[in-house]
């Protein structure tokens, strides 16, 4: 598995939650690189490093709101990326990705109604495969 492009495509991730709502919030970009980097830390795992997925997943993110992409449509990116990956898809990384999500949400006065389908629909998604 190429970590670079999961990092990528967790950038993608972060964003669709971001936007979900409509706007991103001052909070939310000031906490994705944080939330990310503790996540990824968090799994404590040699394969992943830390600097490498805050880089590749906040220049995904910041590519991203440059070109106002929408929600849908980065969600719907990370979701392929599921599909034609989904055997690197373990607990660990299902748990990672739905973590990552929650917090960032959360980034700003909670989680919306908006935000919580969107990471509900991702929870579906990552217990299907």
């Amino acid at each position: 598995m190429d970590y670079t492009i999961f990092y990528t495509e967790l950038g993608k991730l972060a964003y669709a939650i971001a936007r979900a709502d409509g706007v991103i919030q001052s909070e939310e970009v000031d906490k994705v690189c944080d939330f990310i980097g503790q996540e990824i830390e968090s799994t404590d795992s040699e394969n992943h490093n830390m600097r490498e997925a805050v880089l590749q997943a906040g220049a995904e993110f910041n590519r991203l709101r440059k070109i106002n992409a929408s929600a849908r449509e980065t969600y719907t990116g990370f979701t392929a990326y599921i599909d034609s990956n989904s055997t690197f898809f373990d607990k660990r990384i299902k748990n990672l990705c739905v973590r990552i999500a929650m917090r960032i949400a959360a980034a700003n006065e909670g989680v919306n109604e908006t935000e919580s389908a969107l990471i509900d629909k991702l929870k579906k998604k990552l217990d299907s495969i």
